[in-house]
């Protein structure tokens, strides 16, 4: 895997050039929708205008390239994936990878189609704290997790070039930033959610349109109890952030990362790049890339990245969303079947995103 196009080059896109060109492979075209933004990048890779793509169309899923990385708002990505597989071209997602459960299944019976490769960048797995908390559930007798409590707080109008849609996002921190927490805890432990019960509110400050707060309880298949608080609306003070807020009490030990640091029954554990210095989406981008490429040119799922592995994490924000939207608990078994009962079906869900993405 050498070329790739990158989709997607402020924001979050922004920082996947430093890790391609780290990485070996050469970006050969661009696509976004935001024309300052696409010229910047293209003047910054050298691109020619026959390179550079407004995203109006699929002519960019033509250009001569083994991958795209797809790191646009998620409003329409299914549509951009499957042209691209459809085109002979593997992928690389960002997270949430697509707005429903359909979906995402849709793709991954197209990738099989097409026997082409679509992984996710689980980049948050690479944060330091984060992979030593997998090595010691690994290598150390802990006992099973019997209790996890997981908060996050910030302000989410951070993440300024994507705000003009996270704005009117329905439950924002859940569907656009949980996934990272419901992947991270399969990654860990291997267990599954088979439980919820959710609320949801939206402070008088927030700048949000709807609700972006929530709160839920889950229940895991190993017995574990998971106490649940996302927030994007947090007034002021220090923030609570996606590289810490974590406490895991097992059975014979309690691992918890606080200010990006990691304790193990309240004794410090160093790691590497300790602290706040690995915060940084574009420098893990490094590391799942690497990992990702390999996967890819073994067609062989060496890292548990690949979209098949997502489906699970992915769901539990649907069946939180029920939860919210019906008021009660939503077990996880049936959900799948009761999509459309419970209001989050692809049509729902459309209804629910209609002119979120529009600028």
């Amino acid at each position: 895997m050498k070329k790739v196009i990158l989709l997607g080059v402020d924001g979050f896109g922004a920082q996947w050039p430093k890790p391609c060109q780290l990485s070996g492979l050469d970006i050969v075209a661009i696509v976004d929708n935001d024309e300052k933004a696409r010229n910047k990048a293209a003047k910054e890779l050298g691109l020619p205008a026959s390179r550079v793509f407004d995203g109006s169309d699929f002519s960019w899923a033509k250009v001569d390239a083994d991958c795209i990385i797809e790191a646009t708002a998620p409003g329409g990505r299914v549509n951009r994936v499957i042209a691209a597989l459809e085109n002979g071209k593997d992928v690389i997602m960002a997270k949430p990878p697509v707005l429903c459960i359909e979906d995402l299944n849709q793709i991954i019976k197209k990738k099989n189609e097409c026997k082409k490769e679509v992984h996710v960048a689980t980049q948050k797995r690479y944060f330091p704290a984060f992979h030593r908390i997998k090595d010691i559930i690994m290598h150390e007798d802990l006992g099973k997790l019997v209790y996890a409590d997981i908060n996050l707080r910030v302000d989410g109008t951070y993440w300024k070039s994507g705000f003009y849609w996270r704005k009117k996002l329905p439950f924002a921190s859940l569907t656009d930033g949980s996934i990272h927490h419901f992947d991270l805890l399969k990654w860990w432990t291997g267990a599954s959610i088979t439980d919820v019960v959710a609320s949801s509110w939206n402070p008088e400050w927030s700048p949000f349109d709807n609700d972006c707060d929530i709160t839920a309880l889950y229940h895991m298949d190993n017995g574990a109890v998971v106490n649940y608080t996302s927030r994007w609306s947090m007034k002021e003070g220090p923030v609570v952030n996606y590289f810490e807020g974590i406490r895991l009490e097992f059975q014979n030990g309690v691992l918890e990362v606080i200010e990006g640091k990691l304790y193990h029954n309240g004794r410090y554990i160093p790691v590497i790049s300790d602290g706040r210095t690995l915060m940084d989406t574009g420098e893990l981008n490094i590391y799942i890339l690497t990992d990702i490429i390999q996967s890819i040119e073994a067609k062989k799922d060496f890292y548990n990245t690949s979209v098949e592995n997502h489906v699970e994490p992915f769901s539990v924000i649907f069946g939180t969303i029920a939860s919210l939207l019906n008021e009660k608990k939503v077990e996880f078994k049936d959900l799948n079947q009761n999509l459309d009962k419970l209001g989050v079906s692809k049509a729902h869900m459309d209804k629910m995103m209609e002119h979120v993405f529009d600028r």
